[in-house]
């Protein structure tokens, strides 16, 4: 594969209408169905379930027979703990790459092979030349920034009459994804430094700011003061 320049990495795809990211609670939620969406609500995992916050307080009051105010102040606590959880994190990643794969190749179903291949990649077993895991987040960024060439080179091929199907294309846009990593980390990187650059410039024109605003507000101080000084001496004159 060829690596691309990450000029490639302008091209960001604005999401579009994504699939919910939807768990069962476990208290509320009936067979075969799920309502507790992990993009738009609080929601916490507890003992491998996860529940709705508001459930969680009404089991919590039931069960540990809490008041009120200690079961919410015990929720709380528990969805700061539960957006901790990295096994969590790469769930909602895991979804959010297998919806906009299934939204930007218009399919519906993807190979269980499909599945064990970017479950290796992101846990770093999947081959001896790929020397780290590259997470399901990173997979999707690639992915989405790379969209516009990957649509150029499938037209290539049609084009020279290698018309591959869509769940094959998939696979093939995976492989350059895999081999641009590297380049996306540059990309990755370079936008962490201009972030520090930018966050220093800012930093030191909010200090130049408040010198300024110091050094007026002395001035002024300094002017009053010598018209106090000006005046009792008149005063001191007069009488």
């Amino acid at each position: 594969m060829v690596l691309l320049s990450f000029l490639i990495f302008k091209n960001i795809l604005e999401d579009r209408g994504m699939k919910e990211i939807l768990r069962k609670c476990k208290m509320c939620d009936k067979p075969r169905v799920k309502t507790v969406n992990l993009d738009t609500e609080k929601f916490i995992h507890y003992k491998q379930s996860f529940y709705h916050y508001n459930c969680f307080v009404e089991l919590k009051m039931k069960e540990d027979k809490l008041e009120l105010n200690e079961a919410i102040e015990l929720a709380d606590k528990m969805v700061i703990k539960t957006r901790e959880i990295k096994t969590i994190n790469s769930s909602i990643d895991r979804d959010r790459l297998t919806y906009w794969l299934y939204e930007n190749y218009d399919i519906n179903v993807l190979s269980p092979l499909f599945f064990q291949k970017i479950k290796q990649i992101n846990d770093g077993t999947f081959a001896m030349r790929i020397n780290s895991p590259i997470t399901y987040y990173d997979l999707l960024q690639i992915f989405k920034k790379m969209k516009t060439y990957l649509d150029k080179v499938n037209s290539q091929n049609e084009r020279k009459g290698k018309k591959i199907d869509v769940i094959r294309r998939v696979d093939y846009d995976l492989a350059i994804v895999i081999n641009n990593y590297d380049e996306y980390l540059k990309w990755k990187q370079k936008q962490k430094t201009e972030e520090v650059e930018n966050s220093k410039i800012k930093s030191d024109i909010i200090f130049k700011k408040e010198i300024q605003i110091n050094n007026i507000t002395s001035l002024k101080r300094r002017n009053e003061n010598e018209n106090e000084i000006n005046i009792a001496e008149i005063l001191d004159e007069v009488f």
